[in-house]
C-alpha cells in the first residue's frame, strides 16, 4: 500500500487540477466514478455478467489480460464468469477511489472461496488480496482496463504456490 499511495496522491492532485470550476468537468469525474463503483456492485458483487454489455463499451481493450481470454468485451466476458465460477463467493471492497474527465482508479479488496477450477481443483481456501483497476471512459462506457493484482499471494493463500502468506482467514 505505501508503494501505491504516491501514485494514488498524484492522481488525486491531477483531478483537483483538471475539475477546476468548470462544472461539466466535475459532473464528468463524478460519472466517471460512479459507472466504476457501479461496475464493481453490479458485476462483481451481484456476479451479473450480463450487466458488462451496459458498462462496457463493444471496443473494448483488456490490458490486463489472460492468455486464455481474448482481450475484448466478449473475452472479459467469460473471464468474469469463469472466475465468478471459481469463486462463487468473490467480492470487492472498494478501499479508494478517484478519477479525472477519462480515468477512473481504484484500489479494492478482493475476498473469495475457492470453489471451482482455477489453477487445478478447487480446494476450499480463502482468499483475500489487493488490487488496482484503472479505467478509461468514454461516452460513460468503459472503454479500456488496465489491472493488478497479488496475484502471487493469492496463489500462495490457495496452496498452489510456497511463501509466507497466512490464510485470508488470519490476515
Amino acid at each position: 500500500m505505501k508503494k501505491l499511495l504516491p501514485i494514488l496522491a498524484l492522481a488525486a492532485m491531477f483531478n483537483a487540477c483538471m475539475s477546476g470550476n468548470n462544472g461539466s468537468s466535475a459532473k464528468l469525474i463524478e460519472s466517471n466514478k460512479a459507472d466504476m463503483l457501479k461496475f464493481y456492485d453490479e458485476v462483481m458483487n451481484k456476479h451479473n455478467v450480463a450487466m458488462i454489455d451496459t458498462l462496457i463499451s463493444p471496443e473494448y481493450v483488456e490490458h490486463y489480460n489472460d492468455a486464455g481470454y481474448p482481450p475484448t468485451r466478449d473475452g472479459f466476458k467469460k473471464s468474469m464468469a469463469d472466475l465468478f465460477t471459481s469463486f462463487p463467493d468473490v467480492h470487492i471492497n472498494v478501499n479508494l477511489i478517484v478519477a479525472d474527465t477519462a480515468f477512473a482508479i481504484c484500489h479494492y479488496t478482493m475476498t473469495g472461496t475457492n470453489a471451482g477450477s482455477i489453477l487445478g481443483a478447487p480446494n476450499g481456501k480463502q482468499i483475500k488480496i489487493d488490487g488496482v483497476d484503472i479505467m478509461r471512459f468514454k461516452n460513460h462506457k468503459g472503454i479500456e482496463h488496465w489491472g493488478y493484482n497479488e496475484e502471487v499471494k493469492m496463489m500462495q493463500q490457495m496452496g498452489i504456490m510456497p511463501g509466507a502468506a497466512k490464510n485470508a482467514t488470519q490476515q
